[in-house]
């Protein structure tokens, strides 16, 4: 009886082995879960007590025979200690910047922020990261939340370099700005969008709404009142739009003293900055229900310029807002945090509303270091 019901139990084992062997083996091999460097070490110590030669363990395990020989030569001191040691792994993101990874993710979905965005939030929060490293998190589990606090570490002032000296790369702010028109919509209606940016730190200067076409008179204006707000440049870059020809470039030339420069046609890259700060503010616009009244939307478009300004990341600004480039503030060093620091990280993300409006977002990424 005892030797049938070892029988048995030994039948009902091998059946159950081969479930989970056929399970692993209908996985994909990036998706099949990995052996533990415990795991690793009871697989090698098998092979010897059992007699099995190296493919024999491979197909048993359902791994490859380059990887069970890798094992092997680990456990004769010959090859890589750490696939049977488990020792940390040195360039390993530490789990507390994996979290905040997942944490912003669940803030702002994909549409709306994607992984470039992610990467510059943390590296404005003085942390070193990459974009593959961003998606490769995303692709891994979010692990537990640090609970312990930490101390920051001051950031290191950065490299000091040479900048480029042109017409489309100016070299401070107020040296050139950019001028041009959209259209918005509400309901059947269309509104005129007029702004004014400046060309070194990506400020929106001006944006102001119109009912109808603005007329040349209309863009002077607007450029008077950008100037005594924010001071006169050097050169304005305009479109061959049929307000910008001999009353504006007059008004220019002989009232401000500032040079009109326009651009060629079919060049619009000359003029790109301007266009491609069109964009967010459309994708924006299309989740927006403001009233038919223009002081309502002037409200609106006010909020987006202070959030613009104020609190979006410029991808041609690094890691800067266009107000911190404005002012001249130095961004924060970025320094890597691994998990073989030996030290406790503590983070603190939030997400809040600009001005009451949930489509500008606002975030805020706290991060504390101290020595474990």
């Amino acid at each position: 009886m005892r030797r049938d019901h070892a029988i048995t139990e030994v039948e009902l084992l091998r059946r159950e082995n081969a479930i989970l062997r056929g399970q692993r083996e209908n996985a994909c091999p990036h998706q099949r879960p990995e052996y533990s460097p415990e795991q690793r070490l009871a697989i090698v110590q098998l092979k010897r007590l059992r007699g099995w030669t190296l493919a024999e363990t491979a197909a048993r395990f359902v791994i490859h025979e380059n990887t069970l020989r890798n094992w092997i030569y680990a456990a004769e001191g010959k090859g890589n200690s750490r696939l049977l040691t488990g020792a940390i792994v040195w360039n390993r993101i530490d789990d507390a910047i994996r979290w905040v990874v997942h944490e912003l993710r669940r803030l702002c979905p994909e549409p709306e922020f994607g992984t470039r965005s992610i990467a510059r939030q943390l590296v404005k929060a003085a942390v070193q990261i990459s974009r593959s490293s961003i998606q490769r998190i995303l692709r891994e589990p979010e692990p537990e939340k640090p609970k312990t606090p930490v101390v920051s570490k001051p950031a290191m002032p950065p490299p000091e370099g040479r900048k480029p000296y042109h017409l489309l790369l100016p070299q401070y702010h107020n040296h050139v700005w950019h001028m041009d028109m959209t259209c918005i919509k509400v309901l059947w209606f269309t509104f005129y969008v007029v702004a004014i940016l400046d060309g070194f730190s990506r400020k929106l200067l001006m944006l102001r709404v119109f009912y109808k076409t603005p007329c040349a008179r209309d863009m002077v204006r607007l450029v008077r009142h950008a100037v005594k707000e924010s001071g006169k440049p050097r050169f304005l870059i305009t479109d061959h739009g049929c307000q910008f020809r001999r009353v504006f470039r007059e008004a220019m030339k002989k009232r401000l003293r500032i040079r009109h420069v326009r651009s060629k046609v079919r060049t619009p890259y000359l003029n790109g900055k301007m266009e491609r700060a069109f964009l967010p503010l459309k994708l924006w616009w299309c989740g927006v229900l403001p009233s038919l009244a223009i002081r309502s939307i002037q409200r609106r478009l006010d909020d987006y310029q202070f959030w613009y300004n104020e609190h979006r990341i410029h991808s041609a600004l690094g890691v800067l807002t266009p107000q911190e480039a404005w002012d001249g503030t130095e961004p924060p060093a970025p320094i890597p945090i691994r998990a073989a620091d030996q030290r406790c990280v503590q983070v603190f993300v939030t997400r809040e509303k600009c001005r009451g409006d949930p489509r500008l977002r606002v975030l805020q990424i706290n991060i504390c270091r101290q020595a474990a």
